[in-house]
């Protein structure tokens, strides 16, 4: 398993102060988003050839590999206009991708209480299938995976949901990227492992990478900790992925710059 960081976490940098600094804070693989990382990119519009090219040539100097692009879109808004321009925008990000040499494009799927309350989830499932499937179009041109994020509080908010998406689509190029703590909410902490269970037994051969965070609940509100100083149980997590995803990309997300030591030693540890 590779162990990675999420770039912008790092801070806004140059392509290539900030493969270096990813580096030689201890982590083989990132999480790139062009957008929120390399200072001058501010909006999808912003990112050239120029820039994904020297963002190839400096992350692979740093034998730093770009395991996942981020390019989050809201692919189930019900402003058509607004959700296929995200498309056309995410359809770009898989041409990077292809330029750069990653394998990945990740999204989440919206969160549901912006799409309209008063709209049923399977109506806006069928919005966010019909973004999907344009978007897997493009990543089967390309040859590259589109990496679909579940979230509890989004439109796509469960394993089972998940695993028809996917089946609905019926494309190689739709996978699942997985987030523990994006799955859980304050009332189904204790349900971490069926849930988890779920997710693994749905869609386990369909994960790609993994976003790592821990937290804990203080107000019904999840408060960042350090990886396997919260509730999340990585012993259940660790124990799925070692057996059956033995060469993932391991992505901590919001790194903290003066403790990001304890969270590799203890990755390293439930490896």
């Amino acid at each position: 398993m590779k162990i990675g960081a999420r770039a912008h976490d790092f801070g806004r940098m140059s392509e290539s102060e900030l493969p270096k600094a990813i580096k030689q804070a201890g982590f083989d693989a990132v999480q790139l988003a062009f957008t929120k990382a390399i200072t001058g990119i501010e909006k999808f519009e912003d990112i050239t050839e120029r820039h994904v090219e020297k963002a190839r040539e400096e992350f692979a100097k740093n034998d730093l590999e770009i395991s996942v692009l981020g390019c989050y879109i809201e692919p189930s808004v019900l402003d058509t206009e607004k959700r296929l321009h995200n498309v056309e925008n995410f359809k770009k990000g898989l041409e990077h991708a292809k330029a750069l040499g990653v394998k990945i494009v990740g999204t989440e799927t919206t969160n549901f209480n912006i799409t309209g309350s008063d709209r049923k989830r399977e109506e806006i499932y069928q919005i966010l299938k019909d973004s999907v499937l344009r978007m897997v179009e493009k990543a089967e041109k390309e040859d590259v995976i589109v990496g679909i994020e579940t979230v509890a509080e989004h439109t796509l908010n469960t394993p089972q949901l998940t695993r028809r998406l996917l089946d609905e689509v019926g494309s190689n190029k739709l996978k699942v990227i997985f987030d523990p703590v994006n799955l859980i909410l304050p009332h189904t902490v204790n349900d971490q492992e069926k849930i988890f269970g779920d997710m693994f037994e749905l869609v386990g051969k369909d994960i790609v990478a993994v976003h790592l965070k821990d937290v804990v609940m203080e107000n019904n509100e999840k408060v960042w900790r350090n990886i396997g100083n919260g509730i999340v149980n990585y012993d259940f997590i660790f124990s799925w992925l070692k057996e059956n995803k033995s060469d993932i990309s391991l992505l901590r997300e919001h790194v903290k710059m003066d403790s990001y030591a304890v969270d590799l030693e203890a990755i390293k540890k439930f490896i």
